[in-house]
């Protein structure tokens, strides 16, 4: 009975395990969905208001163009110090005026870089600023660019 016990609760730890990585993975998309999408509002914005209807975005940090910055935003962090950013956080680094995203489950992400982290660089103008991976994401069997 206590053999039966043990194997049942390490089924469901490794059950939650999976699902809190779905999770994840599921936030970091909405997060990049969501900075996307407050890019394209920013640039339209100012291009409303622009007189001749030329847009020069100054703004590289897509997190200050939120309404409400992600309580798991760690602030601006140079790559070199990504290793003191908490599990789980997002960074801004404006060297190389990417984001960056420290997961908490990096086991089931396929990364060849250590440490474990998600780097999207900003840029494109002219027109709104873009969000791309630094490199092709997989995690859980998902691309996460």
């Amino acid at each position: 009975m206590v053999v039966l016990l043990v194997v049942a609760i390490g089924f469901m730890r490794q059950q939650s395990q999976a699902l809190q990585a779905q999770a994840e993975v599921a936030a970091v998309q909405s997060t990049l969905g969501s900075l996307r999408t407050a890019l394209v509002i920013a640039h339209l914005q100012k291009a409303v208001q622009s007189e001749r209807g030329v847009v020069v975005d100054l703004q590289q940090n897509p997190f200050k163009v939120l309404r409400a910055v992600p309580s798991n935003y760690a602030g601006e962090v140079a790559r070199a110090d990504i290793a003191g950013v908490v599990s789980g956080s997002w960074v801004f680094d404006k060297e190389c005026v990417c984001i960056g995203y420290v997961p908490m489950s990096p086991k089931s992400l396929e990364l060849k870089t250590e440490p474990a982290v998600l780097w999207y660089r900003v840029g494109g103008a002219p027109g709104p600023l873009q969000i791309t991976a630094t490199e092709s994401y997989t995690w859980l069997g998902q691309a996460v660019n």
